[in-house]
C-alpha cells in the first residue's frame, strides 16, 4: 500500500491513530518525570521507508533508535528516533535538569533513552490497539545509535521489515522550558496496515 494510494479519509484516520497515541504517551512521560510534559504532534504522514531518512535530515545524519517488532494482530516494526542532541536533552527533562545538562551518550544514559522510547512506544501502541480493537504489542527493545540510513538497514535485517510504507509522526516532547524533537516511526507490513484501515472501517 503505497502513501499515494490513500484515500483522505484513511490518511485522517492515521493521523487520528497518531493523535490518539500522543496523548496516551504524555500522560507515560509525565508518570515518568513526575511533572506534567506535553507532546505535540505538528504532523502525522505517510512516506515510502525509502524515504525515511531524508525526513530526519538526511541518510548520514546520526540519530538514536529505540526500536521493537510489532507483535499480536499486526505484524512489522516501530521506531522511536532523535537526533544526538534531542536525545540529551531528552534526558535531562527526565532528570529535571536544564537542556544540554547531559554532555555525552554513554551506556547509562542509553539505557535511559531505551527504557523511555519503549514506554513512549507501548503507550502509542497501546492507543492504537484500543482505537482499531486489535492487539498490538511491542518485542523487548534494541537501541542503535548510528547514520539514520544505517540504522534503518539494521531494523530491516534484525525484523526482516517487508514494510514500503512508514507512518512517520513527528514528535514534539514540551515542559515550560523546554522543546525536544523526536519522530515516531510505524512500519507495518503492508498487509497489516490493511488490516489496522480495515478494523477503523476505512478500507
Amino acid at each position: 500500500m503505497r502513501p499515494d494510494s490513500l484515500s483522505d479519509l484513511q490518511l485522517d484516520a492515521i493521523r487520528e491513530m497518531g493523535s490518539i497515541g500522543a496523548g496516551h504517551a504524555a500522560t507515560a512521560l509525565a508518570q515518568i518525570t513526575g511533572r506534567p510534559v506535553a507532546i505535540d504532534v505538528p504532523e502525522i504522514r505517510l512516506v515510502p521507508v525509502t524515504e525515511v531518512p531524508g525526513a530526519l535530515g538526511g541518510p548520514e545524519t546520526l540519530v538514536g533508535a529505540v526500536f521493537s517488532r510489532l507483535l499480536g494482530d499486526v505484524a512489522g516494526s516501530v521506531l522511536f528516533m532523535g537526533v544526538r542532541d534531542a536525545l540529551l536533552g531528552l534526558i535531562d527533562i527526565l532528570h529535571n535538569r536544564p537542556v544540554g545538562s547531559t554532555k555525552s551518550l554513554g551506556p547509562a544514559e542509553e539505557s535511559i533513552v531505551t527504557q523511555t522510547g519503549f514506554v513512549l512506544i507501548t503507550a502509542y501502541l497501546t492507543a492504537i490497539g484500543r482505537l482499531a480493537d486489535l492487539t498490538i504489542l511491542p518485542s523487548r527493545p534494541a537501541f542503535a545509535f548510528d547514520m539514520s540510513g544505517a540504522v534503518l538497514d539494521t531494523v530491516a535485517a534484525d525484523v526482516g521489515m517487508k514494510a514500503d510504507t512508514a507512518i512517520l509522526v513527528q514528535t514534539a516532547f514540551s515542559t515550560e522550558e523546554d522543546r525536544i524533537d523526536a519522530v515516531v516511526l510505524y512500519m507495518p507490513d503492508p498487509d497489516s496496515l490493511e488490516v489496522m484501515l480495515g478494523k477503523l472501517g476505512v478500507v
